[in-house]
């Protein structure tokens, strides 16, 4: 394996153990048990969003622009669920932090573990602004 993807599998799943942990804590187990049905939706958006930021989808687009747009449709769905779902905010809320947890452990499991991580990810650098060429402004 080589450094580069051992870095960003140590990084991804750092930040999957904080969001996991905090929803867990946050919320325990009732939150997933009282709204069973925002963990895997908001799991599933998670790991479309960073997909998108990996993989040239829509050729001539930014990748962080179909980001940010999958990003507010995750927002959204979120809200949407608060709102829609019968449980306390605080409870649904930490079943999406969870939910977002499994889904980036589930994506860089794909894409790190069984399949390399996209060479886009790799020569990203630790700041956003060095992927952003100066001639492309």
């Amino acid at each position: 394996m080589k450094s580069e993807t051992r870095s960003v599998l140590k990084s991804d799943l750092f930040l999957a153990t904080v969001m996991l942990g905090t929803g867990l804590f946050s919320g325990g187990s009732e939150a997933v048990r009282a709204a069973p049905v925002v963990t895997p939706i908001i799991a599933a958006l998670i790991a479309v969003s960073i997909y998108l930021a990996e993989h040239d989808v829509v050729p001539g687009l930014y990748p962080e622009v179909a980001t940010v747009a999958a990003f507010i449709t995750t927002v959204a769905v979120g809200a949407g669920l608060i709102v829609a779902l019968p449980a306390k905010a605080a409870v649904v809320a930490a079943a999406g932090l969870t939910g977002g947890g499994f889904g980036v452990i589930i994506y860089r499991l794909i894409f790190g573990v069984f399949l390399p991580v996209p060479e886009y990810r790799l020569q990203k650098g630790e700041e956003p602004e060095e992927t952003v060429d100066a001639e492309q402004l």
